[in-house]
């Protein structure tokens, strides 16, 4: 299975919404310092600001993830279409070969034919499994290379100690889906279920994605 349709169908779905089915619990609770942590300098780290962006919400307006998935599912249906016509000449062979009146020796050229082509087939599929794959990993690493240095940016514009990304619901219908809830009380690493409007900067984070992509398409 190609990737990119697994991080699209869970984005990278990439335009969707992905959750992490369960958490992993330690097997031990780890012990707390025995001090605080003290910076570089010596002093004790107070008042630092942490923010927030929902993950699936940036992925989904981020015109650049739209545009490479809608390239790879340019690509894979063209590719398609060379088994696509194999397939059907697999099907046409099928007929011939059932029907009452084929002679016994044509059938059992039908049947070398037909294996033929199955072989086909399969090999054709792996090659565009590859290509796709490929082609996927590729536009996965840009994408994340990308989001790392605009999150990096947008931290330190806003005096952020970190930017945290979470997976959450984006549309009311998402949030009223009961599949969601359960998968909201089985949360990964970091899912927040109250977020200050103030250090949540999905929309900033949309914005100057959108505006490099125009820029860069201009």
């Amino acid at each position: 299975m190609v990737r990119w349709s697994v991080l699209v169908a869970g984005v990278l779905a990439v335009m969707g919404l992905a959750f992490v089915a369960g958490a992993a619990v330690p097997e031990k609770t780890p012990k707390p310092p025995a001090e605080p942590v003290k910076a570089d300098t010596g002093k004790l780290v107070i008042g630092q600001k942490t923010g927030y962006f929902n993950m699936a919400k940036v992925m989904r307006a981020n015109k650049r993830a739209k545009a490479s998935l809608e390239r790879l599912n340019a690509k894979k249906d063209r590719l398609s279409a060379n088994i696509m016509g194999l397939r059907a000449m697999y099907e046409q062979l099928q007929a011939a070969m059932t029907k009452p009146n084929t002679p016994p020796a044509r059938k059992t050229e039908l049947e070398g034919e037909l294996r033929t082509v199955a072989r086909q087939i399969e090999d054709l599929d792996r090659v565009i499994a590859k290509i796709l794959n490929d082609r996927a990993s590729h536009m996965i690493a840009e994408l994340h290379d990308e989001m790392y240095a605009t999150a990096s940016a947008v931290a330190r514009d806003n005096n952020l100690t970190a930017l945290l990304a979470y997976p959450d619901a984006v549309t009311r219908e998402e949030r009223d889906d009961p599949h969601i809830k359960e998968m909201r009380l089985k949360p990964p690493a970091l899912q927040p279920f109250y977020l200050d409007a103030s250090v949540e900067f999905s929309d900033e984070i949309i914005r100057r994605l959108n505006d490099k992509f125009d820029a860069d398409n201009e």
